[in-house]
């Protein structure tokens, strides 16, 4: 019998060295029909069914194995490989926990647990099992790097970078790992010792494709977008598989006014990888931008796909359960609850929609909005019912996030947003009343935004850029600054030269009421000026030279809000010009001399 083991072994390997599996395939099993296959050799036919793509047949040969002989250790490794391949997790976990009973010291194996959980999400059982596996081998630097991977998902950065540091520790010849200690620092804004560790990850693996476009990225943060535009293509030169060195690139064109370029290449990452989230959504804003609205809109929709949108999805579950509005949605007699998701700007520029969405649809629309428009709304004839976010929801046959309606509507040209005032407010409060009796100009300013919106620091500026306007004998300078930067009138010394009536201004209603006595408004790219543009208030935003989508990148005259003016910065994050041409302006606006 041992003779015959030995022929049919002899057969098989000499038809794998010909690639012929199939017959390598028949060797193996006449051994296993006379009973001799030992499960090392049933784990060699299930690698054979794998060449030839019989996946059921090998995760049969794996399990006959595993029975077999339940102590050969490869077994597990190797069965539980293939099911991860498959992308059958669960299974996948169930095999490496059961080879972990046979082997609690398996180090291994408890990092392909950790592998496992990281692919179900649950990331602190990973890096419970991640910790498994340093116990049992100390230095087993591939589990410390892993841990910090996954603290660097958590978004904790400095743990992160600590750990990868462990990891160099227990293995100093660990190079890939510098590019991860890159991005870790990245994050916490360690610029100077990202680059320290990006640029010895180069140095050390000069092919590293990720370390590259990692460096990239810092240079990105550091606002030098065509370094970080050189070390994304010499990225995807050396791996052109690479989705996202390709979304980097893209996003370093976008920050150069590159748009299109910056559109070709989304379009490269997502072929490489459709479900790329972030890629997708910045490829929305991006066809938004140059006003390709259609396609914008309908890519915009993958924001509920990202990550920082799944915290508002299970913190408003009950409206997410049920059905959202669709294109094709039969809804007329119906309820649609449309809702706030986004900054109070968003549902300030989207509301101007309600009217076109209770045409096509027939529907009675509830707007739950988030606490400080609710007043203002109540006051929008279109609306049926508003109420505020932190109340009960009342019932509703479907919902819609209010930033949708711009797909939902199919909205194609800068002529479908119409730009005429949409928002009416006639109510006078008397706290708020302007005495006019001077006769000089009342000019309202804010000059911050919410510190969690998008591109917060390109698109705010310190207050004492207004110091011509707010020293000047011939002007009343009014306050508008809610909240965040509002600090900066006394930083700067101004309390007797600006009126403050932001304690008051507790909702969108009041700051209507004091906006609409104003004779300008001087904005930054904030929640302010889509207040102003959609009550037809003269105002005049400050823009960065690549601002935010709904701003477009030229022009003065905003097709949304026609008694908006845009002033745009001439060279990137250099607000002089803006404000020379403020002064400038105010002066020529007013007749008067600053």
């Amino acid at each position: 019998m041992q003779e015959k083991k030995d022929e049919l072994l002899a057969t098989s390997k000499e038809a794998y060295r010909n690639q012929d599996y199939n017959k390598a395939i028949t060797a193996l099993l006449e051994i296993d029909k006379l009973g001799l296959a030992s499960a090392e050799i049933l784990c060699n036919i299930a690698a054979l069914y794998i060449k030839v793509q019989a996946f059921q047949e090998a995760v049969n040969a794996y399990q006959t194995a595993i029975i077999k002989e339940p102590k050969f250790m490869p077994t597990y490794h190797f069965f539980g490989n293939l099911l991860k391949k498959l992308k059958k997790y669960k299974e996948a976990l169930e095999v490496y926990i059961m080879g972990v009973k046979q082997n609690q010291e398996d180090f291994n194996l408890h990092n392909n647990i950790g592998m496992v959980y990281e692919l179900l999400g649950q990331n602190n059982n990973a890096i419970t099992a991640y910790k498994n596996a340093v116990r049992y081998n100390p230095k087993f630097s591939k589990a410390v790097n892993n841990i910090a991977v996954v603290l660097y998902k958590q978004k904790k950065y400095e743990q992160s970078a600590a750990m990868f540091n462990l990891a160099l520790k227990v293995d100093p010849n660990y190079f890939e790992v510098y590019s991860n200690l890159g991005a870790a620092l990245n994050r916490q804004k360690a610029y100077d010792e990202a680059i320290v560790a990006l640029e010895t990850a180069i140095k050390k693996l000069p092919k590293n494709s990720g370390a590259y476009t990692n460096l990239g990225n810092v240079y990105s943060k550091l606002f030098e977008y065509k370094k970080a535009q050189q070390l994304h293509e010499k990225s995807i030169a050396l791996d052109p598989n690479g989705s996202n060195a390709y979304a980097n690139l893209a996003n370093a064109l976008k920050n150069q006014g590159l748009t299109t370029k910056a559109i070709q290449n989304y379009k490269k990452a997502l072929g490489l990888d459709p479900n790329f989230v972030n890629a997708h959504f910045d490829l929305s804003t991006a066809l938004l931008s140059i006003g390709k609205f259609e396609e914008g809109f309908k890519e915009y929709e993958w924001r509920f796909k990202k990550e920082e949108m799944l915290p508002h999805i299970v913190k408003y579950k009950e409206i997410f359960s049920k059905p959202m509005l669709a294109q094709n949605s039969d809804a007329k007699g119906k309820t649609v609850l449309v809702h706030s998701e986004q900054g109070f700007g968003d549902s300030l520029m989207f509301v101007r929609f309600i009217p076109a969405l209770k045409k096509k649809f027939g529907c009675k629309i509830i707007f739950k909005a988030r606490d400080e428009l609710v007043t203002l709304f109540k006051a929008y004839e279109c609306l049926d019912e508003v109420v505020k976010r932190s109340e009960e929801t009342p019932f509703f046959d479907f919902h819609l996030p209010i930033m949708s309606a711009g797909y939902l509507l199919e909205i194609k040209k800068q002529e479908d947003f119409g730009s005429k005032p949409y928002l009416k407010i006639k109510e006078m409060i008397e706290s708020l009343k302007i005495d006019k009796k001077d006769k000089k100009p009342n000019i309202g300013l804010c000059w911050s935004a919410s510190v969690t919106g998008e591109s917060y620091e390109g698109k705010v500026f310190a207050l004492n850029h207004f110091d011509a306007l707010i020293k000047s004998d011939k002007l009343n300078i009014y306050s508008l600054q809610v909240g965040a930067g509002s600090e900066e009138i006394e930083t700067f010394g101004y309390k007797n030269n600006i009126i403050d009536l932001t304690p008051q201004l507790t909702d969108f209603k009041k700051t209507s009421v004091l906006v609409k006595q104003l004779d300008l408004v001087i904005t930054s790219d904030t929640s302010v000026a889509h207040l102003c543009g959609a009550l037809g208030i003269k105002t005049w935003v400050l823009l960065q030279k690549y601002p935010d989508w709904r701003w477009g990148n030229k022009g003065e005259h905003s097709y949304m809000y026609e008694s908006i003016k845009m002033i745009r910065q001439k060279q990137d994050r250099n607000w002089d010009t803006v404000f020379q041409s403020v002064e400038d302006r105010v002066q020529k606006e007013f007749k008067i001399k600053l």
